[in-house]
């Protein structure tokens, strides 16, 4: 009798345990090492795990889950020509950038400020360099509505870009960006939903880069226009099109005579494609895909 009460108060003692473990690890949810692998599949960004720092994981929510992390980003200052430095690029991924200005446009926001351009004191010392740790934390502040000093915006380093024939000065500049995430989970798995950076409200992410490839889309239609407008001139002065079956050697025809500005790849980061007879043109953007002839392509034909 004494052996089957030992019994009977192990296998109660075991599915008391199993029952707490068990509430435990639902409370627990979603891990950090969990939420930096979500974050490295942001859809458009390469991100890896190297560069996420999960800081909190607030899973009271059991239908969303709250992460705030600090993440390593690459950015490349330029000045304009009113030699004032702006924040131009976010790298995206592998020799790949994207336009500050789209994404400034799409959050609202501004990838230059006067503020952060005010004189500085004259530089001093080999390792000085412009735009100083000062600016480049400016400018990123107001670009993500961050009041700086701040930990949730670090400047990890800054380099200096010779470009060689470059007309206005250049820099990369990498920083820690402290972000807020939603994170919801479905049967794909946990994915990200929604962002926020600093003082900026919440902002859907699917909706986010709806906006973005909308931005994109206009962008690419203005510079085919452009395009179209210098060999419109082309043939105007010299009585035929630019005959070429490839894009560059269309714009080494057209640059700088009739078109001011350098355009060979588009927002996708593809290059354009053109095919060019005597009486005729196609130029073309392979859109959002990045494959040529397909629904999404956006093209421009002669007149």
């Amino acid at each position: 009798m004494r052996a089957r009460t030992s019994r009977i108060s192990l296998l109660f003692i075991l599915a008391c345990s199993f029952a707490v473990a068990s509430t435990a690890n639902a409370q627990k949810g979603l891990t950090a090492n969990q939420a930096r692998k979500v974050f490295t599949q942001i859809p458009g960004f390469e991100i890896k795990s190297s560069t996420v720092r999960v800081k909190s994981v607030n899973a009271d929510n059991p239908a969303m889950t709250e992460v705030t992390a600090d993440i390593r980003l690459v950015f490349k200052f330029e000045t304009d020509k009113d030699s004032r430095w702006q924040v131009a690029e976010i790298r995206s991924g592998q020799d790949r950038w994207e336009h500050i200005d789209l994404i400034a446009r799409v959050l609202s926001a501004s990838s230059v400020s006067d503020n952060c351009n005010a004189p500085a004191p004259p530089l001093k010392g080999k390792l000085a360099v412009d735009p100083s740790v000062r600016r480049a934390r400016c400018l990123l502040g107001s670009l993500f509505g961050i009041e700086v000093p701040s930990d949730a915006l670090r400047i990890q380093t800054i380099a200096p870009m010779p470009v060689p024939m470059a007309t206005q000065p250049s820099a990369t500049v990498v920083a820690w960006i402290r972000m807020d995430a939603r994170l919801t989970q479905s049967g794909k798995g946990w994915q990200v939903v929604e962002l926020r950076t600093g003082n900026r409200g919440w902002v859907k992410l699917e909706s986010l880069l709806a906006a973005l490839n909308l931005e994109k889309q206009n962008r690419a239609r203005a510079e085919l226009q452009m395009m179209a407008a210098a060999l419109e001139k082309f043939r105007s002065e010299r009585g035929f099109y630019v005959v070429a079956d490839k894009h560059a050697t269309a714009i080494d025809y057209l640059s700088p005579r009739y078109l001011p500005r350098v355009i060979r790849i588009d927002p996708w980061q593809q290059p354009y494609l053109y095919l060019g007879q005597r009486d005729h043109f196609t130029l073309r953007s392979s859109g959002p895909d990045g494959k040529p002839d397909t629904a999404d392509d956006i093209a421009i034909n002669s007149r």
